[in-house]
């Protein structure tokens, strides 16, 4: 018979706890509850609670007398790292000090000599500049020695830490074996004597059954009903054979589990009893490991559960703004957080030693992980990234846990009348689930340990095949997503720029699941670019949700690396438009899912920025997850559309003729605004030509286009009875590629040319920003004698700043200029290569602004001939020039400024 089996059939067997307020360990509570139910149910024979007590003592005393000798080894340990580290501190003091004294010595004869050479010919004001300029120069270098020795210090500090660092965990790992191998003793004697009772208990049963099941229902034991498939005396004998099995002292090697992690548990409200009680015992103080273990696992049989109560407890405690009494003893439970707090001791080190409290045996893995400033396509060395976590041993399986990631996820709330009253913290109590018994092939996504046995995987990865996997986050795996195929960390697009990524989800996510995405350059000096010739990145990718399925079509502007990130989460009502008054869609946090690293080597073609639209994603899945409304599906002449047809009118693209129609059937009343955008076209001239109508419950927008090319058309929605003031959200986009206009109508244009582009200097942006031009206050420029020009501006810190740098006719020569900030200024530094005419634009916007497109702010005109007067790029003939004669003239006139990227009435699903 199975072990599970006999345990189920023995805990049949015990009453509820009669004795309330018990610390005893886990494993003693079953045995004293079984050791309980004998002598219940051998009704003469009663044992007095004085030998309960004794025999439930007896673990715990072991225990703690254990603890009493480890923490003499631990004061041991931690006296020598303090001491170690104070001599380390007076040294660099005494070593700064004297290097002080001798550097001020050589500055003080300086000055003393330089004074008695002067003596005779020294004014009193020359003598008082010199005696301050001594003085300064002394401040200077006391300066110079305080931040030297900070910085020794520092690095000496974070040298001992990580030397203590190795030396607390060598030693919990020798201690929890000691600890593991005590409770393995002890439960071996207590098993012996619960033998004993089993097997006297085994000969009446079989003497006299009936008086025996009798005298069980006599004492409040039902003991026969309770075993629904045995009998009393078959139990008594799996009981035995469960208690002879010998206690697990040398664990398995490692293997990989022989179940899923959804096999353990597929809903985590089973742990809600453990979450509640290891919260009650999070908000009380324990002075013993001991003691916190018992109170953790009172009551807690099975090893999963221990595990969970353990794991909760590390993930509940919020370092971030917990504060610790100084006087705190170090090996106490309250003390070793502080530890993780400065980096003295660490998660895995303490969820390690109290594992082994609860008889369940832990290791430490080291390795390698994706953490913070891990990028797709990086290479991992033995110095880098590297990371350590657990592995604990429940029911046979060794399973993989991180409690440090799992507690990263936790916020602080105050008491609202902590100024009344004694404040209080109340811990609002979030953690990240997925970080607990991790299955091994989702675990490898994001660690790598040294020693492959460790994977659990039945063919383990290189170091090379783990950099090569995609770069995913918990939230991936929370919400059940997978890549439609196999995917690399790094991409390569095609001739034309473009690459797909498309992900699945559950189809009871669909409509619950926000995606948005990130398009940045990968090289260091635009890494924090988010535009490409003033259109945003975002524009260059196409966002759709289908069914389940969402992709991301990406065409790259230019040649380059990038990095594309995929955020995702789940809305919950509040983030719906379900009632009359809930105008504004409340804000939520998108959490990064997966992200790539995206390479284009060549570049066939030009490819233009889709049109300058709200940003997120296309088609009318947003509009029904957000407002309810429900496209209307057209249909071809026959009554039937093609499958492929209908999958790229969900995705929110249309091809049409002359006009296009969208229909949605309203759930509710709702006020709507459409706006139709297209590329080089102000939003104003094309709102002649859409319309929106609604009759009933069905909206309808309709546009007859001017001309072919690509539009986009955003529509936005509240509630009728909203409020007046409140703003409306954006519903969903759609793109309109016309193909034929029958008869188009002009519409003005902005031009993009640099020819059009005739007014200089700064736009109304500029000082609405708050810039300043420090150096080259000149917008037209003439550079003959250098190859280089340092422009230096004024910006806020609150400002974000972009440039452009093209030379005629339309050359993209943004690599030969670079951007600094440095002290509030901002430096751009301009390299010329070749004699010709080159423009310099910038564009700004305040960081933070809910509208991320970015106006031109000002635009320099620079003639540049090279001093060699060089053949390969010679200046520009008259004739040949695109820039006019009267350029440089004051009246020179044009539309430059109307330039830029702005759109109106946007909206995101991004927060």
């Amino acid at each position: 018979m199975g072990l599970r089996k006999s345990v189920r059939k023995l805990r049949n067997l015990m009453v509820v706890n009669e004795i309330s307020g018990l610390k005893e360990s886990s494993y003693n509570d079953k045995m004293i509850d079984v050791e309980h139910v004998l002598h219940l149910a051998h009704g003469n024979r009663q044992v007095s609670p004085q030998s309960k007590a004794k025999k439930r003592d007896q673990l715990l005393n072991a225990q703690k007398e254990l603890e009493s000798q480890l923490k003499k080894e631990e004061d041991a340990l931690f006296e020598k790292m303090t001491k170690e580290r104070n001599e380390n501190s007076k040294e660099i003091s005494e070593e700064i000090n004297r290097e002080w004294e001798q550097r001020l010595k050589e500055l003080t004869e300086k000055f003393e000599r330089e004074t008695d050479k002067k003596k005779k010919k020294l004014k009193d004001s020359d003598r008082k500049l010199m005696t301050i300029q001594f003085e300064n120069e002394k401040k200077s270098l006391e300066n110079t020695m305080t931040m030297k020795r900070d910085k020794k210090k520092k690095t000496m500090t974070l040298r001992l830490r990580e030397k203590g660092q190795r030396a607390t965990s060598e030693m919990v790992k020798k201690q929890s074996t000691q600890m593991l191998k005590l409770l393995a003793t002890k439960q071996e004697e207590l098993k012996q004597e619960i033998v004993k009772e089993l097997e006297k208990e085994t000969e009446l049963a079989q003497k006299d059954p009936v008086f025996y099941a009798t005298l069980g229902k006599k004492n409040g034991l039902d003991i026969v009903g309770g075993l629904k498939d045995g009998d009393p005396i078959e139990a008594l004998q799996d009981a035995i054979e469960v208690l002879q099995k010998p206690a697990v002292i040398e664990p398995p090697a490692p293997h990989p589990p022989s179940c899923r992690k959804k096999d353990l548990y597929d809903n985590i409200s089973i742990f809600d009893d453990i979450d509640e009680q290891v919260i009650r015992v999070a908000e009380t103080e324990q002075e013993t490991h001991t003691e916190l273990t018992q109170q953790l696992t009172e009551n807690l049989i099975t090893d999963l559960e221990k595990a969970r109560a353990i794991y909760r407890w590390i993930t509940v405690k919020d370092l971030n703004v917990m504060e610790f009494d100084e006087s705190l003893v170090t090996d106490t439970p309250m003390g070793l957080l502080r530890g993780i707090k400065y980096g003295t001791e660490t998660y895995h080190v303490l969820f390690m030693r109290l594992c082994s409290y609860a008889g369940l045996h832990c290791v430490e893995i080291k390795g390698h992980s994706k953490s913070v400033g891990y990028e797709p396509g990086m290479k991992i060395t033995p110095e880098t990234f590297q990371n350590t976590w657990n592995c604990v041993l429940i029911d046979g399986d060794w399973r993989l846990i991180q409690c440090n990631w799992g507690a990263r996820h936790l916020v602080m709330n105050k008491d609202k009348e902590r100024d009344k009253v004694k404040r209080r913290d109340q811990i609002r109590y979030q953690y990240d689930e997925h970080y607990f018994l991790t299955d091994p092939d989702e675990f490898i996504q994001e660690f790598w340990p040294h020693d492959p046995k460790w994977q659990l995987l039945d063919c383990p990865l290189t170091l090379e095949d783990f950099e090569a996997l995609p770069f995913v986050r918990s939230v991936f795996f929370h919400y059940g997503m997978q890549f439609d195929q196999h995917k690399s960390a790094v991409l390569e697009t095609g001739e034309k720029g473009g690459i797909k990524i498309s992900l699945r989800i559950p189809e009871h996510y669909e409509n619950d699941l926000v995606f948005f995405y990130q398009l940045r350059f990968a090289d260091k000096e635009r890494r924090n670019d988010l535009t490409y010739r003033g259109a945003n990145l975002e524009r260059f990718v196409f966002q759709a949700m289908v069914d389940n399925q969402v992709t991301f079509s990406i065409h790259v502007p230019t040649v380059a690396e990038y990095f594309f990130e995929v955020f995702a989460n789940k809305i919950d009502e509040t983030n719906r438009c379900i009632e009359d008054n809930n105008s504004n869609l409340a804000p939520f946090r998108l959490k990064c899912a997966c992200k790539f690293k995206v390479t284009c080597s060549s570049l066939v073609g030009k490819m233009h920025a889709l049109p300058n639209c709200a940003a997120g994603e296309w088609g009318p899945k947003k509009a029904f997850r957000h407002f309810g409304l429900m496209p209307i599906l057209p249909t071809s002449p026959n009554g039937v559309e093609k499958p492929e047809h209908l999958e790229i009118i969900k995705a929110g693209m249309l091809t049409v003729e002359d006009k296009f129609v969208i229909r949605f059937q309203i759930p509710r009343p709702l006020q709507f605004v459409a706006k139709l955008r297209m590329n080089q076209v102000e939003d104003y001239v094309l709102e002649p030509f859409i319309h929106l109508t609604a009759e009933g419950q069905v909206l309808t927008v309709s546009a007859s286009l001017p001309q072919p090319g690509q539009y986009g058309i955003d529509l936005y929605a509240r509630p009728k009875g909203a409020t007046e003031g409140s703003t409306l959200s954006h519903a969903c986009k759609y793109l309109i590629n016309c193909v034929k206009v029958s008869s188009p109508r002009d519409i003005p244009k902005i031009s993009p040319n640099l020819s059009n582009r005739s007014k200089w200097g700064p736009t109304a942006h500029f000082e609405d920003l708050g810039l300043k031009l420090l150096t080259h206050k000149e917008a037209k420029m003439r550079i003959t004698d250098t190859t280089k020009i340092c422009i230096e501006i004024y910006v806020p810190e609150h400002v974000y700043l972009s440039y452009q740098f093209n030379r005629e006719p339309d050359e993209d020569y943004r690599e030969y200029c670079t951007m600094k900030r440095e002290d509030g200024n901002v430096k751009l530094n301009v390299n010329f290569v070749k004699s010709g005419n080159y423009m310099l634009s910038l564009y700004g916007r305040r960081s933070g602004s809910d509208d991320k497109s970015l106006p031109n702010i000002y635009n320099y005109l620079i003639q540049y001939t090279h001093p060699s007067g060089d053949t390969n790029g010679s200046v520009p003939s008259k004739s040949s020039s695109i820039f006019k004669k009267s350029i440089f003239s004051k009246k020179s006139s044009g539309s430059f400024d109307k330039y830029s990227d702005k759109g109106s009435d946007k909206g995101s699903d991004k927060s």
